[in-house]
């Protein structure tokens, strides 16, 4: 356990967290559930920073009639504190794992959140007690360095800083601070399901505890690994920032980094170009991306994890988006207090005329109404991936492939920038 046990301590070890980490310049976006953790985060940041310099971020995921009341004890504590909140809801698609499948949902929310208002930094509420349940469920998983680094304080993910500025204390620090502070806080039953393995974990620690496996121990095995981690994408970042060119949304990767054999770089660089161009969280498996590589390398067009890899020239190979892989994205009723802008395939905003009804999808087939498409310069089957808008079956526009609308669509955030980032 932590050595300072004492709740009076909180206050000066948050702000010694934010005086290491955060920026104080601007605005900060926090995501608050109603929980212990996060609530704490709100009313700590609260007594450090300005009301006008936080917003706070609630994710309805739908799944518990209890939400609607942990969510309204988010939006009374910060309408007392005066931060302004948001309430977004998001529903499982029924495909996948549902933990996994909310996890990335809740970041997806955050982002686009953060992006449309113009945040830079965003904060989360974990804690020492999530750092070490972490490395547990993945050492269970048998996981490499990647896996074993757990969470980092400070990191960067799809161009937003990402603050931990609890991940040095305790949850019962925490909930013994808000005790002493009179705050309420929400208790989420799930926290005791055994069924999932987070809880599991949690469980497990009192037992491996008296093998000698103590708090103090497991996070110094995540500092040795977070050390190494940070060598091995250092060296991957400079690796792609020599072999690897970024053409709107695809990559072109040259020869040298198609040489997946023996070093740690370009299987680094391989791994995390399929994940960004195929907006996925996770990795190929490496059976499957060696062999993608091998038929490319032979000349042949291949697709794995929503990319298409096909022969460039110089011997280098072209990734592109799979326009099959994408999913229409229909932004109704829109709320004119907002920018006009909408998210798309996680990595593009597009922003122009907003209207009701209109469906943000791959270009595919319109690319017959985009006379003037070979004027962009990209590859047709790289706009075939590209965003557009239609409303209804009329297409209004495709900005990539030279059919404006009024419209104009960017990449979130660049591959090199965002690829190598420490992410958990």
């Amino acid at each position: 356990m932590s050595v300072d046990r004492h709740a009076d301590s909180v206050e000066s070890r948050f702000q010694a967290a934010l005086t290491a980490g955060a920026k104080s310049d601007q605005t900060i976006g926090m995501a608050v559930s109603g929980g212990g953790d996060s609530l704490a985060l709100m009313q700590l940041a609260a007594r450090f920073r300005a009301a006008d310099k936080l917003c706070v971020i609630s994710i309805d995921h739908g799944l518990r009639s209890e939400a609607k009341d942990e969510i309204a004890l988010v939006f009374a504590q910060a309408k007392a504190l005066g931060i302004d909140h948001t309430v977004v809801q998001w529903a499982w698609d029924g495909k996948g794992n549902l933990q996994a499948a909310a996890r990335e949902g809740r970041w997806a929310a955050v982002r686009d959140w953060a992006t449309m208002h113009n945040l830079h930094e965003v904060w989360f509420g974990h804690t020492e007690d999530d750092q070490v349940e972490t490395l547990l469920m993945r050492l269970a998983r048998g996981s490499g360095i990647d896996g074993l680094t757990a969470m980092y304080p400070l990191t960067q993910r799809d161009g937003l800083r990402v603050f931990r500025p609890l991940l040095g204390l305790a949850r019962a620090d925490l909930r013994a601070w808000l005790r002493s502070q009179n705050i309420a806080w929400s208790e989420d039953p799930s926290n005791d399901d055994p069924r999932f393995d987070r809880v599991r974990a949690r469980q497990m620690f009192a037992q491996l505890e008296t093998l000698g496996m103590t708090r103090k121990r497991l996070l110094q095995t995540v500092d040795h690994m977070q050390a190494a981690h940070l060598s091995l994408q250092q060296a991957a970042l400079g690796f792609a920032n020599r072999h690897v060119r970024q053409d709107a949304g695809d990559l072109i990767l040259a020869p040298q980094a198609l040489d997946l054999e023996k070093a740690d770089a370009p299987r680094r660089v391989m791994a995390a170009a399929f994940s960004w161009v195929g907006s996925r969280s996770y990795r190929p498996r490496f059976e499957q991306l060696m062999e993608t590589v091998v038929q490319a390398r032979k000349g042949a067009t291949v697709t794995l994890g929503g990319c298409i890899m096909t022969p460039d020239e110089g011997g280098a190979v072209r990734l592109m988006r799979e326009a099959a892989a994408t999913s229409p994205t229909v932004r109704l009723h829109h709320d004119a207090g907002h920018p006009a802008g909408v998210f798309w395939d996680h990595r593009w905003f597009l922003e122009g005329p907003l209207r009701d009804d209109l469906t943000f999808k791959a270009l595919g087939a319109g690319i017959k109404e985009c006379p003037d498409w070979r004027a962009s310069g990209m590859p047709r089957a790289s706009l075939l991936a590209s965003p557009s808008v239609w409303l209804g079956d009329r297409l209004i526009a495709a900005p990539l492939a030279g059919l404006s609308g009024g419209w104009s669509a960017r990449i979130v955030a660049d591959f090199h920038r965002s690829a190598f980032a420490i992410e958990d």
